[in-house]
């Protein structure tokens, strides 16, 4: 055999020896092709959507904390279900002897309060009302307050049903809500009580105050509502 040809043949013979040790030592899932819990942390007891999708039937579908509904154990190839969990729960999705996965989802706050009859200890929601003075500048809005026995403890979370971003100010922090949704950033630590104001800034308060001015006049702003859960504790 040639010398430039035996060269060539001990090349590839290299090349697939350096493959089949790849493979040997490959770490990647060959039965799991998708496993997500969404989304991945709460402030409070909720829902999330556990979604798989496995080479084929028979994965395992767990979890270490009792969720509502309670987990199948066994499941099909590909699927998806709404879990209410109430503390920090792994969930797992294996293979017996092969592939295994896990996702943690975290909760804040286990003690957010709840619905329950009037005057008690849960989720209290404030009604702002506004007036738009100018179009050049946001609306200004009312204070409301939330009472010590209705929402002791710390705030955990903030909510708006504004279809625009809002600031919430209370206890000397402004607090930036995201449009129709919660806050953007990390809650601070604060007391639930204690009175709350609410503002537009920038050029999304001059949009919703577009009709005021010298010749529109004074007119009302948005309604908005913005839900206060307290820690009840």
């Amino acid at each position: 055999m040639p010398a430039g040809e035996r060269t060539y043949h001990e090349f590839m013979r290299k090349i697939a020896a350096a493959l089949v040790v790849a493979v040997l030592f490959c770490t990647c899932d060959p039965t799991i092709k998708k496993f997500k819990v969404e989304p991945a942390s709460l402030p409070c007891p909720g829902n999330v959507t556990v979604t798989w999708q496995g080479d084929g039937n028979g994965g395992h579908l767990e979890a270490d904390q009792a969720v509502t509904p309670p987990l199948p154990g066994i499941v099909v190839a590909q699927g998806s279900l709404v879990e209410k969990v109430s503390k920090t729960t792994t969930f797992s999705y294996s293979f017996p002897s092969a592939a295994h996965r896990e996702v943690t989802v975290t909760v804040a706050n286990q003690n957010c309060g709840g619905p329950g009859p009037v005057g008690s200890c849960g989720p209290q929601t404030l009604t702002f009302h506004g007036t738009c003075l100018s179009a050049q500048s946001g609306p200004s809005y009312d204070t409301q307050n939330v009472t010590a026995a209705l929402a002791p403890g710390n705030l955990v979370n903030l909510t708006s049903d504004a279809d625009f971003p809002v600031h919430v100010q209370h206890a000397g922090e402004d607090i930036a809500l995201g449009a129709g949704g919660g806050p953007i950033f990390a809650i601070p630590a604060v007391l639930a009580a204690g009175n709350y104001t609410i503002t537009v800034p920038g050029q999304v308060g001059q949009k919703v105050c577009a009709d005021a001015g010298p010749t529109g006049g004074t007119t009302d702003a948005p309604v908005v509502h913005i839900t206060v859960t307290p820690t009840c504790k």
